[in-house]
């Protein structure tokens, strides 16, 4: 950006004018030699103009002064600006020179080139703005657009997260995934959450990738769990002490990790980053499971691996879930689905939550009243979801006012601290 700033300052410029304009701007190059019916030259501060000498670098000065060019010393930069200004004296009617008295705090002088100018007054006339000429009409019109254009394709990029954004805000879905509005990545020291998260994915895609079932977990298992570590390591590319440090890290989670599942009854591990190609309201999305395990006690588990605090199956819930996209996996599984949980991995919180067809599939996973039934309100409403981002829904509706919005991106977009009471917020939440 200096670069940039540097560059355009050092360029000179000139907008092209249409014939019959009535004001122009021009530079002091430009000014030179033309005549106009007013004339009016600013900025002549003492400290502007004259301006200083600017002899070329790459040459002698002597030889620039013998060669009579004008910015090669003072006097010479001072005769060329005392034979401009006298031949903008005589390039119209009326001329103005000005300059402004002060910047900031600081207290400027005129040029002494326009000394011997008589000093005025110059009456100009009050026009009223365009702004004041518009409000005092007081016409005003109230026009409600909240919805887009109809999407005409059929795949979606942006996988379920469509569905969750739609579900958190209308708005957020459409401006993020239809209007393609992206925020800009703040920096970071070491790892963010989000690489951290794909670590841990990367950890247990290898290590289960090695292990397959849970008649491993009875044996000594450190070499796997070794090996799964640093392959997660090299998959982002980290060296150094800093890869260190982590694949040692990776290897304690993974240990702590195993735990949880030797409590398990006997599973078999079938896919892991498993494409999911997900079909909602004539629009087709792309994801990817996790990891699918096929369940002694019959049917199969959609597992998805969680990094965060607070992760929880209550965010599957109708109407307007906060997480869709394992219940939207689950309904769209060619596989028999017996269980959906999330696999906390996070130090020292390490278990398993979700819901399952049957009492015990996995430990820590609550047993549906009608498993049936949870499927099928999960299917209506990733329909709904997905038919209201087919129609262009887009208006600013957060599911929970200020507290969806804290993380999302598009406020200047929506504007959204307009019609929600921020202070009323405010105050609710330091209670």
């Amino acid at each position: 950006m200096s670069l940039l700033r540097r560059s355009c300052a050092d360029t000179l410029f000139q907008p092209e004018s249409p014939p019959g304009t009535p004001v122009q701007v021009l530079g002091i190059l430009e000014s030179l030699g033309a005549g106009f019916d007013h004339l009016w030259v600013s900025g002549l501060t003492d400290e502007a103009w004259p301006l200083k000498a600017r002899p070329n670098p790459f040459l002698s000065v002597t030889a620039q002064k013998a060669a009579g060019i004008p910015e090669a010393s003072a006097e010479g930069s001072l005769a060329l600006d005392r034979r401009i200004t006298d031949g903008w004296l005589g390039a119209a009617g009326e001329v103005v020179f000005s300059f402004y008295a002060k910047e900031q705090d600081r207290d400027l002088a005129p040029s002494p080139l326009i000394l011997s100018v008589e000093e005025g007054k110059v009456a100009v006339p009050a026009f009223p703005s365009f702004r004041d000429l518009v409000f005092s009409k007081r016409y005003t019109r109230t026009l409600e657009d909240s919805v887009g254009p109809a999407v005409t394709a059929t795949q979606i990029k942006g996988g379920t997260r469509v569905l969750s954004d739609q579900a958190a805000c209308p708005f957020r879905a459409f401006a993020r995934w239809r209007l393609e509005a992206e925020p800009l990545e703040s920096p970071s020291d070491g790892l963010d959450a989000a690489k951290r998260g794909t670590l841990v994915h990367a950890l247990m895609k290898n290590l289960w990738g090695l292990l397959r079932d849970s008649s491993s977990l009875g044996r000594d298992i450190s070499a796997e769990i070794g090996q799964a570590a640093d392959a997660a390591v090299k998959e982002l590319e980290l060296e150094g002490r800093f890869a260190e440090l982590e694949r040692a890290r990776l290897a304690r989670l993974a240990r702590e990790w195993l735990d949880v599942e030797r409590a398990r009854p006997a599973f078999e591990v079938v896919a892991l980053e498993k494409s999911q190609a997900v079909k909602v309201a004539r629009l087709e999305f792309s994801g990817r499971i996790d990891r699918l395990d096929r369940l002694s006690t019959g049917g199969h588990a959609l597992i998805d691996y969680k990094t965060s605090r607070n992760p929880s199956p209550n965010n599957w819930k109708p109407p307007r879930p906060d997480d869709p996209q394992l219940p939207l996996y689950a309904v769209a599984a060619q596989e028999e689905i017996a269980a959906v949980a999330f696999a906390r991995v996070r130090a020292g919180e390490m278990r398993y939550m979700g819901f399952s067809r049957e009492k015990n599939a996995i430990p820590q996973v609550i047993p549906s009243k009608n498993w049936k039934s949870q499927l099928q309100d999960w299917k209506e409403e990733a329909e709904a979801l997905g038919g209201a981002f087919a129609a262009g829904a887009a208006r600013v509706d957060p599911k929970r006012e200020l507290t969806t919005c804290r993380y999302c991106a598009m406020h200047a977009l929506c504007r959204v601290y307009e019609k929600v009471n921020v202070l009323a917020e405010t105050e609710e939440g330091e209670e």
